[in-house]
């Protein structure tokens, strides 16, 4: 893992120093559902909506962008859990005109209990999110949807729990760097 890490901020670097960086930082804000999927398919149980705010920061790499976010959000009913997201997107520009662009995003999430939560609950799960992202002037907007990769419950009782964190997350930011 150490290595595929340094690899990447080898490329980066090496990237960095051939072509022009664009640097954009900012807060964003926006609207979060998620639900819980404890089979393959499994619709029958509510997404729960709630806000988000973070911030984000973009690299941009000719074509290619480097996006990663921390948002803040409540993923609970009762409200007495929050999660941090720290989402690292790897973006490819579809349309690249001076006051719209359009990219596409895919990338890791990673999800962080922050407050109460359940004896059996992990601290940390993790996702992988697909979106796509609109920049109008200095306004960003962002839709993405993540898959949950790992079970949010350790084994309970000797009983296997498969739940998993699926996530779809609209937001809007304005970039300060320009």
């Amino acid at each position: 893992m150490r290595k595929v890490l340094f690899l990447i901020v080898v490329l980066f670097v090496t990237i960095s120093l051939n072509a022009q960086v664009g640097v954009n930082v900012g807060p964003k804000i926006g609207y979060q559902a998620s639900k819980l999927s404890f089979q393959k398919g499994d619709m029958k149980t509510a997404f729960v909506n709630d806000l988000n705010v973070g911030l984000f920061t973009r690299f941009t790499f000719e074509k290619f962008t480097l996006q990663p976010e921390l948002l803040l959000s409540c993923q609970n009913i009762n409200k007495k859990v929050n999660n941090l997201s720290l989402p690292v997107l790897f973006g490819i520009k579809i349309v690249d005109n001076k006051n719209f662009k359009m990219r596409a995003n895919v990338g890791p999430v990673a999800y962080f209990t922050v407050g109460k939560m359940a004896s059996h609950a992990k601290p940390v799960n993790l996702g992988a999110a697909l979106g796509l992202g609109l920049d109008v002037w200095r306004f960003t907007f962002d839709i993405n949807y993540s898959f949950g990769l790992t079970k949010v419950y350790r084994e309970l009782l000797g009983v296997a729990n498969n739940a998993r964190q699926n996530v779809f997350v609209l937001t809007m930011g304005f970039k300060l760097t320009y």
